[in-house]
């Protein structure tokens, strides 16, 4: 990976198609639970979506200016998302109703843990293909 290596595109590209084939299973899992797929949903992962292509641009791209400063953008994302989760998670709890909560507030855990998942083995994969000083 030189300088001027770093592809935005990529980056982009990779965490897009992981939410449509994470979308896909999990509207699979909602039919299969018998559960209504909707405006929520959708939001849910668009929203993790958007939040993981910011964050695996911003990362990925101080993986190359400043190789020494990737970990505190991998732990900073980390935090981040961790922290919006459980803001969202307590919103959702507290303002909606218990039938429509629950299920909301799984799907946004399950979300969040998978594109953490999926940020973590991608980063984690860069950081060890990347040159050397």
């Amino acid at each position: 990976m030189t300088t001027d290596s770093f592809q935005p595109r990529r980056a982009l590209a990779a965490v897009v198609l992981f939410g449509i084939a994470i979308g896909a299973a999990t509207y699979a899992l909602f039919r299969l639970a018998h559960l209504s797929f909707g405006l929520p949903q959708l939001a849910v992962l668009a929203f993790w979506t958007i939040l993981s292509a910011a964050l695996q641009i911003w990362q990925e791209g101080g993986l190359i200016s400043d190789p020494k400063g990737f970990m505190f953008r991998f732990m900073v994302g980390l935090v981040a998302k961790l922290m919006v989760a459980l803001a969202a998670v307590a919103a959702i709890l507290v303002l909606l109703p218990r039938d429509r909560a629950v299920p909301l507030a799984l799907l946004l855990t399950g979300l969040y843990l998978a594109f953490l998942a999926f940020s973590t083995v991608r980063l984690s994969s860069r950081s060890r293909n990347a040159p050397r000083p």
